[in-house]
């Protein structure tokens, strides 16, 4: 009798998870939908999944599908929402930019090369975030250097020449490619010693 009472006890000691006001997530654009991780996020908060996944999709018809939009969802008690679509994430910019699918392996290995106008031309793009009103071109720009820097993009002051660069992006997918068939082999010579 006491255990079935004990038990009962520790039952009522489950506490109900609280959610926050605020949703901060990253969603691709024109591609919301149900399936989790959104879904789910947004099914725990009591916010009609399909509307806004609609709403999204509409809200993002002008920018390139699958490009990673950090999204800030603020929702009311009555369970509408306000929906806050920043820009694209600054090293998804800088890369695209920079002609690159990934950065480099250390600060020292240089991956791809930018000039200091299409920095600014980012720093103009990043400007309009909310989190960024009132801040400073020029910090922006900073800010964006200081990213360069920690993906191997070098930044130089004259202009790119394009056939010049065309060459070091031929020559860095070579050097690209032979380091992952390198890794592709350490991994599978690996999981043969292994079994």
């Amino acid at each position: 009798m006491a255990s079935k009472v004990a038990s009962r006890a520790r039952k009522k000691d489950v506490v109900k998870v609280v959610h926050g006001a605020l949703l901060k997530t990253n969603i691709k654009a024109q591609m919301a939908t149900a399936a989790p991780p959104l879904g789910p996020q947004l099914g725990q908060r009591g916010i009609n999944v399909a509307n806004f996944c609609k709403d999204f999709n509409k809200e993002t018809s002008h920018i390139k599908p699958g490009t990673i939009l950090p999204t800030r969802i603020a929702i009311k008690p009555d369970r509408t929402y306000d929906l806050e679509i920043c820009s694209p994430m600054s090293t998804y910019l800088l890369k695209r930019a920079a002609g690159i699918r990934r950065g480099g392996q250390t600060t020292h290995d240089i991956a791809g090369k930018l000039s200091v106008k299409h920095i600014y031309e980012i720093a103009k793009i990043k400007s309009r975030d909310k989190v960024l009103v009132g801040v400073p071109l020029k910090d922006i720009c900073e800010m964006l250097v200081k990213t360069c820097r920690t993906m191997g993009i070098q930044v130089q002051h004259e202009d790119l020449d394009p056939v010049e660069y065309q060459a070091f992006l031929d020559n860095r997918r070579e050097m690209v490619s032979t380091q992952l068939q390198e890794w592709a082999d350490k991994k599978a010579a690996k999981m043969l010693r292994t079994t």
